[in-house]
């Protein structure tokens, strides 16, 4: 009885994801594609205060470039404060692992801020998780590309 069960618990865990799976992924990776390009960089270019506060979670938090942690509110702040700011991304790749998403990228980020002039290049991380049936973003690490 218990070898029944172990061998029924492993053909379950061991089956490849069927077709309707793969489908609901890449619907996944879509929508958090679409989240980074208009919900957060469309937002920021934009101003769009309501886009921006629907996507980022209340807990959000990010490390920037130079290590300093941002919640929501100085995130925000910043965006508001930035006369100008232009922020492009390449080489984004999502990973989903169930109700969690990792995206992975490159950015360039061009901005007057302050009244001097703000340029930065890295690769980031942002973490995403689905709530109540929507994708909110709840933390972003960026990094200096080398």
């Amino acid at each position: 009885m218990r070898r029944g069960f172990l061998i029924a618990m492993l053909s379950v865990i061991l089956v490849p994801y069927g077709p309707a799976q793969e489908h609901d992924r890449r619907d996944v990776e879509g929508k958090i594609l679409a989240l980074e390009r208009v919900g957060k960089l469309q937002a920021i270019k934009l101003k769009d205060w309501k886009m921006l506060n629907e996507v980022l979670d209340e807990s959000f938090v990010l490390v920037d470039q130079d290590g300093v942690l941002l919640n929501k509110a100085r995130v925000l702040a910043y965006v508001r404060r930035a006369v100008s700011l232009q922020y492009l991304t390449n080489e984004m790749t999502v990973r989903v692992h169930g109700t969690t998403a990792i995206v992975t990228g490159t950015y360039k980020l061009d901005g007057i801020l302050g009244g001097r002039h703000v340029e930065q290049h890295g690769r980031f991380v942002d973490t995403w998780i689905e709530q109540d049936g929507r994708w909110v973003a709840i933390a972003s690490l960026s990094a200096p590309a080398i």
